[in-house]
């Protein structure tokens, strides 16, 4: 997976169309193993989003996106993310999140539902069987 977030600098760029340069983030296993930088060179948007798709992204983070831009990305198979300030590694970082865990965190799913189920089923084997070899 890659995750590319438009920028203006070091920061997220206010539109997608009008970045400087996007972050590229790629992900295995769930980890941000690796990054670059590539130069928005003022393409169209059709042109933009077919060179992000030839580089393997498969979203792109803005804080806002043209209408066009939002055509292309959708036409080409790249989920738009709309997300508020914060450095491009935070919201690649946040994206992973949501997408590996939705927009519950861990600990609050946990809470919400029930029982492990089948880890307890496999626990209590487990426990069975050393009982039955003590006795």
């Amino acid at each position: 997976m890659k995750i590319a977030v438009a920028c203006d600098g070091l920061v997220i760029a206010s539109q997608a169309a009008t970045c400087s340069s996007f972050t590229c983030y790629g992900v295995e296993n769930g980890v941000i193993t690796s990054c670059s930088n590539v130069p928005n060179m003022g393409l169209t948007p059709h042109e933009r989003a077919s060179i992000l798709k030839q580089m393997g992204v498969d979203a792109l983070i803005a804080h806002q996106f043209t209408p066009e831009g939002l055509a292309a990305l959708d036409e080409i198979g790249i989920e738009p993310v709309l997300f508020g300030d914060s450095t491009p590694r935070e919201a690649a970082d946040a994206y992973l999140n949501r997408t590996l865990m939705g927009d519950e965190g861990l600990s609050e799913k946990s809470i919400k539902e029930e029982p492990f189920g089948e880890i307890d089923d496999a626990f209590a084997r487990i426990e069975l069987r050393l009982v039955a070899q003590a006795v």
